[in-house]
């Protein structure tokens, strides 16, 4: 026969009570803070799944705030590549304003003065910052302006590198276009071939078109130049052999390696003109030949003939210009659409995550109302049972 003592019995039921105290703290617990999951030990497998959604809503979160700076970032340029493309488009009405036969000295030193505050207001808008001080064109170089004008157009003085932010685990965005891709990489003529007049002419011939109309015969890499003598044309090539020849007519097409060249005018004997691939030049350069072209001296026919082919370069330039800027704008357009799209991924993303999370770690406030007050009733009956145990003697039956 086993006998059990009497702090036996006291010893299981302060454990009893203890017990019950403490997971009555653990759902009071639980319901303050709305979790069931107070440590790892609540739930291992799903306090781990929960380490897992939080990294993802972090790197959700990490996006969605690139998505916010790109939605800037490319806001600004797309709105001042448009004011870029409103000053070039006064300036081209400007260059055929001064493409008038009958306007005075005064007059083309006027536009002049008009092209280059126009000049001035894209070199403003090339060193454009942003809210937090950045230079939107200086690449990551951006700490300070990077442009500045010189006597031949402008000096580029960030780098060619542009900041990438992710928006996701495999794709980034751009978040702006470096200023020497914007606007120091422009081609001169028409994108393909330039046409200019020997500074020796004295004949009236200028340069009415010039086109490549057979790209299978244009090398693109050679020069050309187109000789008068005698009222007989003769093209040579670089190393002064004869393409092409023939006499002269006002107004007919001079073809030569897959090359259309149309003057207009009498050319003297010995002028020339050249033909050669377009190179490279910036758009401040573009737009300071188009001001040097309308100040030049015009008060001969040869002066007249070499400013109408100057001027028909400066304007197939500008045009180019123009073009080049619209593309760039385009693909900042592009990248615009791919954010928006992308931020609404991300905020049904966002939403399907903190769904997943509340699932793993809410608290079902009605199953722990029932264990609150199942706890608390089996907590009273404990102590009321260790005061009755406590009382307990033999004496209470000796009468």
């Amino acid at each position: 026969m086993m006998r059990i003592a009497n702090s036996t019995f006291y010893q299981q039921a302060v454990d009893t009570i203890d017990r019950n105290q403490t997971q009555l703290g653990i759902v009071q617990e639980q319901m303050s803070s709305n979790t069931r999951l107070l440590s790892a030990a609540d739930d291992p497998v799903a306090a781990g799944q929960v380490i897992g959604v939080n990294q993802s809503l972090a790197d959700v979160a990490q996006w969605q705030s690139n998505a916010g700076a790109l939605q800037s970032s490319l806001g600004l340029e797309d709105s001042t590549l448009s004011n870029v493309s409103t000053a070039l488009g006064k300036i081209q009405t400007l260059a055929l304003q001064a493409n008038n036969a009958t306007l005075n000295s005064s007059d083309r030193k006027t536009i002049a003065t008009q092209i280059q505050q126009q000049l001035n207001a894209i070199l403003q808008q090339a060193n454009t910052q942003d809210a937090n001080g950045r230079y939107l064109f200086g690449g990551t170089q951006d700490g300070s302006a990077p442009f500045s004008l010189s006597a031949t157009g402008a000096n580029y003085n960030g780098n060619s590198n542009v900041r990438m932010l992710s928006l996701g685990p495999t794709s980034a965005i751009a978040a702006g276009d470096p200023g020497d891709a914007v606007f120091m990489q422009l081609q001169s003529g028409d994108g393909s071939i330039s046409a200019g007049a020997a500074t020796a002419n004295t004949g009236s011939a200028s340069v009415k078109s010039a086109q490549v109309t057979d790209a299978s015969q244009w090398s693109g890499s050679s020069a050309y130049t187109v000789k008068f003598s005698g009222g007989q044309y003769q093209v040579v090539d670089g190393s002064n052999a004869t393409v092409a020849s023939g006499t002269y007519t006002d107004g007919a097409a001079i073809q030569f390696r897959g090359v259309s060249l149309t003057l207009t005018g009498t050319p003297a004997d010995g002028d020339s003109f050249s033909i050669a691939p377009s190179t490279t030049q910036s758009l401040f350069s573009t737009v300071q030949n188009l001001i040097n072209v309308v100040s030049a001296p015009v008060t001969t026919a040869a002066q007249r003939a070499q400013n109408q082919t100057a001027m028909y370069g400066a304007l197939q330039a500008l045009s180019g210009a123009q073009t080049h800027i619209t593309d760039v704008q385009a693909g900042v357009g592009a990248r615009e659409q791919s954010v928006n799209d992308t931020v609404s991924q991300l905020q049904s993303r966002s939403t399907q995550l903190q769904s997943a999370l509340s699932g793993l770690q809410d608290l079902d406030y009605a199953a722990a109302t029932a264990k609150f007050s199942q706890t608390t009733t089996t907590l009273q009956a404990a102590e009321q049972s260790y005061v009755q145990i406590q009382g307990l003697s033999l004496f209470n039956y000796i009468k």
